[in-house]
């Protein structure tokens, strides 16, 4: 894999994307979801885009401006604290808009599940540097499983493609050198353990 692909391969599936595509995999199965009103869907789909994607995103310019990021992949630990703990605050937003609205438990713990996870890693982040996109990769792992579980219905292709994406995703970041393999291994296992003990637990 050349530097190239694997930065492709990292803006395709960061991790502000996850839980859109989670939401994604959820509206298009084989479940009740899928058949929620169009109008219901464009709402929540909107609301967590805003506050997990797109308004982290606006933030970037900012942070960079006034020099707390030097790039967009926040090289070193002092430049992911303040990052980190917007997005984190955003995801809890977004998971009180939801609780607001009475969107059923399986969409809003996505979002309650990512800012634990999000605040986590900001505590770790600290003293030590761990992969947020395998956090997030591992967390719609997690997800997808939970999804499984609960609902009960057939995942597996979406498991698979999952797993599958976690391994050129690590890969990439260790092409990359971002990330040593027990920080890619550590993403990866936080965010699959938060989301499913997320669910288990609430």
């Amino acid at each position: 894999m050349t530097k190239l692909a694997a930065k492709i391969i990292s803006i395709v599936f960061n991790p502000l994307l996850m839980p859109t595509f989670g939401l994604l995999i959820l509206f298009n199965s084989d479940t009740y979801y899928s058949m929620l009103p169009f109008h219901t869907k464009k709402v929540i789909f909107i609301i967590v885009f805003i506050t997990t994607c797109l308004l982290p995103l606006a933030f970037i310019p900012l942070f960079l401006y006034q020099n707390l990021l030097k790039n967009f992949e926040m090289p070193s630990i002092k430049e992911r604290i303040i990052p980190f703990a917007t997005i984190g605050i955003l995801y809890f937003i977004g998971y009180l808009i939801l609780n607001q609205m009475d969107v059923p438990s399986t969409i809003a713990n996505v979002l309650l599940a990512g800012t634990i996870i999000i605040f986590i890693m900001l505590f770790i982040t600290l003293r030590w540097k761990i992969s947020g996109h395998m956090a997030g990769i591992g967390a719609l792992t997690g997800a997808i499983l939970t999804f499984s579980y609960f609902l009960e219905t057939n995942f597996i292709i979406y498991l698979l493609a999952s797993i599958f994406i976690a391994g050129l995703l690590g890969t990439s970041r260790l092409i990359l050198e971002h990330h040593t393999p027990s920080q890619i291994y550590s993403g990866f296992g936080l965010g699959l353990t938060v989301l499913v003990l997320t669910f288990i637990f609430c």
